[in-house]
């Protein structure tokens, strides 16, 4: 019954990550506000409970005694389908207003996409002609949803730009003065991240609604690939990990990666694997994190010789892609690609960096935080070498782990963490659920119990 704990356990992280997730986004919008220790210890507890929920082959997990005393076991399972309920409510409120200046484009992900799938659908380059300010005034939004730089204006900005300066500067370069040194312009992911909302921008549909249905799939993906008698846990813990359905509603471009990238670590074991990983790899920049771990995966299972043909698949989508984009004008596209890399980034996010930028503490060089990054990953990789058989499902949570002390962690790094746990758990060779026993152990649902076999 250990299945019924590993499953629980990533359902209490997703719960966690969304208070978190709360907790950040209230001291973003009104600096000063307590927290932040909080939201950073939240996010920190929510990744190790997540690396040991997917610890282990779990080999017959289903009918393994499981820890914990009868009560301990149900109450926590009350508390996921509480959770439940509240995931449940944000998908069903997903057409609704939230907000007086409620709009679609919650972020500049959104918007500057959905501009550059406008610039596609009329012939032309979003990585050479995108017009960030053009791009805002035809979607009624501000300064406010874009990402600055530490340069022109902002240079000696120590921390991030207030409302009122990104304000004063973004009505400047607008009105044509000075040139546009202070604002990220152009597309800064790989072309997949806007030619897969040719078909909601061509129709003039909310694109958030596509990422919504990501989610969904994915979510369908994972429970059918889950034991039959574990179905109705998966989707009450799916739900019950409310940052899934609260910031995917809440407005966020990751589900375009995160799908296909369930695909590929769900399904590695088939010879077509390499090609959701190229989509994934095309669309979004986190994905690349992933792709060191879901190698070592594959070797372990299929060898080096399977892991290199599915990588020349992935690397052939990515590149087809692509491919309009770099013929066209190659320097623009490998500075959009490459924009968290090279441009001047203010420091910001949910993981360590935030007890810096909102918590008090001193802010170090960049270059600090990027050594942090840096042997944070080598330590995940070799965990994940190391442990390649005895936990081969453990690279979906380590591939973000070094996101966690970098220069900007922002908090969508980290909510579809429970997505890709469950994913994991879902392909363990864990049994068949033996219905007396979880009845006994005090295992619910929002759903129909497992029935009798």
């Amino acid at each position: 019954m250990r299945a019924l704990a590993r499953i629980a356990a990533v359902a209490v992280a997703g719960a966690a990550l969304y208070y978190a997730g709360i907790v950040n986004s209230i001291i973003l919008t009104h600096p000063g506000r307590p927290g932040v220790g909080a939201v950073v210890l939240g996010i920190g507890l929510a990744i190790a409970i997540l690396l040991v929920a997917v610890v282990g082959t779990g080999r017959d997990d289903a009918v393994a005694p499981m820890p914990g005393r009868t009560w301990f076991v149900r109450g926590v399972w009350v508390f996921v389908s509480v959770m439940a309920l509240v995931g449940f409510g944000w998908l069903v409120d997903m057409p609704r207003q939230h907000s007086l200046d409620w709009t679609p484009y919650h972020n500049d992900a959104i918007a500057l996409n959905d501009c550059a799938a406008r610039l596609v659908l009329q012939g032309r380059d979003p990585y050479t002609d995108l017009d960030v300010f053009a791009c805002y005034g035809s979607l009624g939004i501000g300064p406010d949803r874009t990402t600055p730089l530490r340069r022109g204006a902002f240079a000696d900005v120590a921390i991030y730009p207030s409302d009122d300066q990104l304000d004063q500067v973004w009505d400047q370069r607008a009105s044509g003065i000075g040139t546009n040194d202070e604002f990220v312009w152009r597309p800064s992911y790989p072309a997949v991240s806007f030619l897969a909302l040719l078909p909601m921008v061509a129709l003039g549909w909310d694109t958030n609604y596509l990422y919504v249905a990501c989610l969904l799939v994915a979510m369908a993906l994972i429970v059918v690939r889950s034991s039959r008698t574990l179905r109705p846990f998966f989707l009450t813990a799916l739900l019950g990990a409310s940052s899934l359905t609260a910031f995917t509603v809440g407005g966020s471009s990751d589900l375009l990666y995160a799908l296909p990238l369930v695909v590929a670590w769900v399904y590695r074991d088939r010879k077509w694997a390499g090609i959701p990983l190229g989509l994934a790899l095309a669309t979004k920049q986190i994905a690349w994190f992933f792709a060191p771990f879901w190698i070592i995966a594959v070797v372990t299972e299929r060898g080096w010789r399977a892991a290199a043909r599915d990588l020349a698949i992935a690397a052939a989508v990515f590149g087809v892609t692509n491919l309009p984009f770099i013929v066209h004008d190659p320097q623009a596209w490998i500075a959009g690609i490459m924009t968290p890399v090279i441009e001047p980034m203010f420091a910001r996010g949910a993981g360590l960096i935030f007890l810096f930028t909102n918590g008090g503490v001193p802010l170090l060089p960049v270059v600090a935080y990027s050594a942090l990054e840096a042997i944070a990953g080598i330590i995940c990789l070799v965990i994940a070498w190391r442990t390649r058989r005895t936990s081969p499902e453990l690279g979906s949570i380590l591939a973000i782990v070094p996101l966690f002390f970098a220069w900007r962690s922002l908090f969508s790094y980290f909510f579809l963490l429970p997505l890709f746990a469950f994913a994991a758990i879902a392909r363990m060779p864990i049994g068949e659920l033996a219905f007396e026993r979880a009845r006994k152990l005090g295992g619910l649902t929002i759903f129909a119990a497992p029935s009798r076999p």
